[in-house]
Parts: structure tokens; C-alpha cells; sequence
């Protein structure tokens, strides 16, 4: 095991939500060796600086540019071609360079280029070979069934489409698990065959930073809400339930930010009392809602796990308010009526960022985790997840979506395993709803 300031650390390939930017900054502060290749354009930066893109990705973001811009067959599988050279030299370089890779969403660089697609998993296969430690953190919607993901709201129609992409997540789970330590969200591991790490014990990382240093209340009570996929995060009808009860003489004022800049998210978050994330969570707490409680501003969130999340993840364990969806206007009046509560709230989830999610003890632990030393209730059996509802799709759209797929394609078109818990009671689900028609 090398010396912490000895360690070299991949961090890869794309960006979610400012989580491995953050990484990266916690690991040079620490004084290791750590290198974010980015290969999406990604316009979050965490300190709002211009992130500094590695010398070596230079050709493959030309090419790539000049891929997207071809307008014919043949040129574009031109720049494809060049551009998987480009790979290629890129992970040739990395391979010899790191110790550690930290991946995340799913996929390595070779899924960037159609020819390399096609062999994914030898990128994995080969920094196996070389002993590479690996770790793969899959974020939910790269991992949780389709028929039960916010994929049901483009493709609820589009049967052929689901079954494919059902098919695809599931051997990619698979395909993964074969090569490295994989984190997951309890809820949405559908499709795991081996024992995982639990998402909510490593944590969200976050900065500082993102800490707003004066907040500006108003006489009116604000609640903000910041949806990105306005069906996923049920926007409609977290509208429509505020409406309900500011008809019923609640005084506030409602904020919705969509696409904007995170300095002017931040700006807004400093000026509100409440956050509403979304209506269909399986998570305690996301991205959003960790911003929000590293400010000290109570969050909701909303979601059919939140009758059995505290059976699957350890504690301790994000102190949102985490409701059922039919509870959520009670929860809001409550917060509304309360503003004692809304501080204690806030304050806890302050502590709770402060004590487990810094960036600094999110990147420790996961050189903790290429080592293989974590406690032993961060484990997770993949038969042990029992909770069929998804994340970001209400309960008559996964009902949909399993009923045409068992009519079309069979009953291993879900994807999982007849002895488990999970192909048991989506059975029963589906034998239910046929019997109704």
C-alpha cells in the first residue's frame, strides 16, 4: 500500500454534479497526485473558476468538435476514426501514469468512440492485468432499472426502446462488478449480482466553498426549488401543491432556477427558507439538497422510499426531511407554521455535511475503499434490496412499463433474477395488474 502523498489518482471520464472536481481539488490540497480527465464539455465548476483541461485532451476534443460538426457519413467516421487514436494514446498514457481510478456514471473513455464502444470492457480488463485498484460510482439513473427511471417519460410508448435499454444497463452492471469495487444507491441496484458498496455511506462530496457566508432572509418565507428534469423531478405537481396551500392562506414566495449558472443557484439558495427537491427520490439526499444543507436551509424530499430507506442505509443517515409523496404538503405546511424547526433542521444538516461530506473526508475515504478498508455495514447483498418503485417516475408508470415489457418480451425481460426478491415482487405486481384489466 503506497504512502498517501505517493498515490497517483484517475479521476474519470465525465462529471456529475461537481462530484469529481471536487475530488480532484480535495486531493491536491492533500498534496496527492490526482488528474480529472473530463471528456464531456461540462459547464459546473464548483469555484466557479475555469477548470484547467489536461494538455493530452487537446486532439480529442478537436476531433470530437469536428465530429459533431461533420455533416456527412463519411466525414464523421473520419473524426471517429482519429478520435479513437486518440483514446487510445490517452489511456496508454493513464495506464502507465496511475495506481488509482475512481470512475463514474457507468463507463470508462472507450465508451466515447463507436468503434471502442464496442469493446468496453477491455479498457477495464486491461488495468486489471496491470493491477490497477478500481472503483466505479454508479449515480442511479446509470443503474436503476428503466422501467422504473425517469426513461419511462420519453419511452413509456416506445416498448422496443426499454427492452433494449433494460437489456444494456443490466449486462453493463454486470460487465463492471467483474472488475472493480462498485458504489451504489441501495435503491436503484437492480440489476447487481455481487456485493456493493452503499452510495450513502461514502457521500456526497462538498465544498467549503459552496457554504454562502451572508444569508438574505426576506419577511416572506421563500421555498426554492431547482428542478433539472422538471417530469423526473414531479416540478408540476410540487407546483400544484403549493398552490393548494397558499389557497389556503400560507403566505410565501415560490422560486424555481432551471439551467442556471451555479454562482446564481447559490445566490438564490441564500435567499430562501425551504428547498424542495423532488417528488420521486430514492435518496435521502442528492446533489442539490447537499448544497442546500451545507447552508443550514431545511430541505424536503420526496419519494416512495422514504417508507423503507431506513432499513437499507447505515447510519448516520442525511437528516432531510424525507416524506412519502401524499406527504409532502403536510410536510411543507408543517415547515411553513414552524420556524424553530426549520433552524434545528437546517442546523442538522449543516453538522451532517460538516461531519461526513466535506470534500476532504469524501476523497480520504475513497482511497480508504481502493484499499479495501471500510466497515463492514457499507456492504450491501444485492438480494437485499426489496424496493421496487424506482426514482423519478410515480407508481402507475412503473406499473406500465413492467406489464408491457412481461407482454412483449417475456418475464426475463426485466433483467433480474427469478430467485430474487426484487423478480418475486415485480411478478406479484404484474400478476395484480393483469388481473384488474
Amino acid at each position: 500500500m503506497k504512502k498517501r502523498n505517493k498515490r497517483r489518482v484517475f479521476l474519470g471520464v465525465q462529471e456529475i454534479a461537481g462530484i469529481m472536481e471536487r475530488l480532484n481539488n480535495a486531493y491536491h490540497e492533500a498534496g496527492i497526485q490526482s488528474e480529472f480527465y473530463c471528456m464531456d464539455d461540462y459547464a459546473f465548476s464548483p469555484d466557479e473558476l475555469e477548470r484547467k483541461e489536461h494538455s493530452i485532451l487537446k486532439k480529442y476534443k478537436i476531433h470530437t468538435n469536428k465530429r459533431i460538426q461533420a455533416q456527412k457519413e463519411y466525414e464523421r467516421n473520419w473524426w471517429y476514426f482519429l478520435q479513437m487514436w486518440d483514446i487510445l494514446y490517452i489511456f496508454i498514457y493513464v495506464l502507465f501514469k496511475y495506481d488509482d481510478f475512481i470512475y463514474i456514471f457507468g463507463h470508462g473513455m472507450f465508451f466515447y468512440n463507436k468503434y471502442l464502444s464496442r469493446i468496453e470492457e477491455m479498457e477495464f480488463f486491461i488495468l486489471k492485468i496491470f493491477h490497477k485498484r478500481m472503483v466505479m460510482w454508479l449515480c442511479g439513473s446509470d443503474s436503476r432499472a428503466p422501467y422504473c427511471d425517469v426513461f419511462m417519460h420519453t419511452y413509456s410508448n416506445k416498448i422496443g426502446k426499454l427492452y433494449k435499454e433494460t437489456q444494456r444497463r443490466s449486462k453493463k452492471v454486470k460487465m463492471l462488478e467483474k472488475y472493480m469495487t462498485v458504489i451504489d444507491m441501495p435503491a436503484s441496484s437492480h440489476f447487481h449480482t455481487k456485493s456493493y458498496l452503499i452510495y450513502n455511506c461514502v457521500g456526497i462530496p462538498v465544498d467549503e466553498k459552496e457554504k454562502v457566508i451572508n444569508r438574505k432572509l426576506h419577511n416572506k418565507i421563500t421555498i426554492l426549488h431547482a428542478p433539472s428534469n422538471q417530469k423526473g423531478k414531479g416540478t408540476k405537481i410540487i407546483k400544484d401543491i403549493l398552490r393548494q396551500i397558499k389557497e389556503e392562506g400560507y403566505d410565501f414566495e415560490y422560486v424555481e432556477v432551471s439551467g442556471l449558472p451555479h454562482n446564481i443557484v447559490l445566490e438564490k439558495m441564500a435567499m430562501c427558507d425551504i428547498v424542495i427537491d423532488q417528488l420521486y427520490s430514492d435518496t435521502p439526499m442528492a446533489g442539490f439538497a447537499s448544497e442546500a444543507a451545507i447552508n443550514g436551509v431545511p430541505v424536503i424530499v420526496s419519494g416512495y422510499y422514504a417508507e423503507v430507506y431506513k432499513d437499507s442505509i447505515p447510519q448516520p443517515i442525511a437528516p432531510t426531511i424525507f416524506c412519502k409523496p401524499d406527504e409532502l404538503k403536510e410536510k411543507i405546511i408543517f415547515l411553513l407554521e414552524h420556524e424553530e424547526e426549520r433552524i434545528r433542521i437546517g442546523r442538522c444538516e449543516k453538522e451532517y455535511i460538516e461531519n461526513y461530506c466535506l470534500s476532504s473526508i469524501v476523497a480520504n475515504r475513497l482511497l480508504n475503499i481502493l484499499d479495501g478498508v471500510y466497515p463492514r455495514e457499507w456492504i450491501m447483498h444485492p438480494n437485499e434490496n426489496n424496493y421496487i418503485w424506482g426514482g423519478g417516475v410515480d407508481k402507475p408508470l412503473v406499473i406500465e412499463g413492467i406489464v408491457k415489457l412481461i407482454d412483449n418480451y417475456g418475464r426475463d425481460s426485466l433483467g433480474l433474477d427469478r430467485n430474487s426478491v426484487l423478480y418475486k415482487k415485480y411478478i406479484q405486481l404484474y400478476n395484480e395488474a393483469k388481473s384488474c384489466v
